[in-house]
């Protein structure tokens, strides 16, 4: 299979996943006719309300720290805008007033566009990783159909996250360090954790660049003239989320605005380990119990699959699941293991062996729609 086979073939894909999830709303009877409107409602939910908001009126002016921080007051659930980050709903807002379309119209086009280059960029990658384009193909399709991943597809920022990420370690894999730093300055302000991908990233350039390898360092490379100029790119990250700040603390008075707003969903500091297995009312309990197992089984994998990733790649699996646990919530836990191509290179390696390993792409798939089921009924396993 060539490069550019291989990029027709999962666009292709993508969009029989794309039919795939109308005609699965509407024979499951969620929505009563196939038509734009009901397509685009198939795709909206939960947080897309938020970024709508933000899209149509930007972020308001916080005078209160209540306003902020959100909780129960009064019998009323206050929650805040500034919880979820900037970059989504400002290029909804740019299309829809460049266009003239409806925010809707807007997050429908930016999921057409980033859903593709979400995995033509994972297609990409793993032709340079694996050296096997059949094999990057079923990765790429592998990824494709898995359980929860209707989310790449969704009005949600995680193809926006993804497409950004995967690129930047395209860029460093290719040497582009420029093109590097643009992408870095998105990728930190799409969502919270955006700003922890410079350290899988940069020591991903570290191992490329043959400064650390076989778990140690080249001390005379890592202080090379070389080295310490391309490490400056890395530097456009930690900028713009300065920048982000200084905006914040100007609209609220607080430098980290969003990370007060998490106060508004429940969410507290605490170690990792207990946000697994909690259970705050009977209505929860069900989604708690699978989202803690969800992510048990991933943390196993990866234990699992440690020795076989660089390091740079371990730090990123780690990172994305022991910080949001750290919150204090697991709700959202299938989304944040869903970027996680590590592991899914991992998984597909073992099943691209298989005689079955077709047969299971159609298992996975088949999961993927009962877990779609769920979210669109608005009783999800996980948000």
């Amino acid at each position: 299979m060539t490069y550019i086979n291989g990029v027709v073939r999962i666009i292709a894909v993508l969009f029989l996943l794309k039919v795939g999830y109308l005609l699965f709303a509407y024979f499951s009877g969620n929505i009563n006719e196939i038509n734009y409107d009901s397509y685009k409602y198939s795709l909206s939910r939960n947080d897309f309300g938020w970024y709508s908001r933000i899209a149509t009126n930007g972020y308001s002016t916080i005078t209160q720290k209540r306003d902020l921080a959100g909780g129960w007051y009064d019998g009323r659930l206050i929650q805040s805008e500034w919880a979820f980050f900037p970059v989504y709903p400002s290029l909804c807002r740019a299309i829809t007033n460049i266009a003239g379309w409806s925010v809707f119209e807007s997050a429908l086009l930016l999921s057409y566009i980033f859903s593709i280059t979400t995995f033509v960029g994972l297609f990409t990658f793993c032709c340079l990783y694996c050296k096997n384009n059949l094999q990057a193909f079923y990765i790429t399709i592998l990824v494709m159909v898995f359980p929860f991943h209707y989310y790449y597809s969704m009005f949600y920022t995680e193809a926006l996250f993804f497409t950004f990420m995967i690129f930047s370690f395209i860029c460093i894999y290719k040497k582009q360090y420029l093109l590097l730093s643009l992408f870095l300055i998105p990728l930190t302000l799409i969502r919270p954790n955006g700003i922890v991908l410079v350290a899988p990233l940069y020591f991903y350039y570290l191992e490329q660049t043959d400064v650390f390898q076989n778990w140690s360092f080249d001390w005379k490379k890592l202080f090379s003239r070389s080295t310490i100029l391309n490490s400056l790119y890395f530097l456009a990250a930690p900028i713009a989320l300065g920048i982000y700040c200084l905006y914040q603390y100007s609209k609220t008075g607080y430098y980290f605005a969003f990370a007060v707003a998490q106060g508004g969903w429940g969410k507290t500091t605490m170690m990792p380990y207990n946000a697994l297995y909690q259970y705050h009312d009977q209505a929860s309990n069900l989604m708690d119990m699978f989202n803690s197992t969800y992510t048990v089984i991933a943390m196993i994998f990866a234990l699992f699959a440690w020795r076989k990733l660089p390091l740079s790649f371990n730090i990123l699996i780690w990172l994305a699941i022991i910080l949001p646990l750290t919150a204090g919530s697991v709700i959202s836990m299938p989304r944040y293991i869903s970027t996680l191509f590590p592991l899914f290179i991992i998984l597909a390696y073992h099943l691209y062996k298989t005689k079955y390993k077709f047969l299971i792409l159609g298992c996975l798939f088949c999961l993927q729609l009962y877990t779609y089921y769920h979210f669109f009924n608005n009783s999800p396993l996980g948000f």
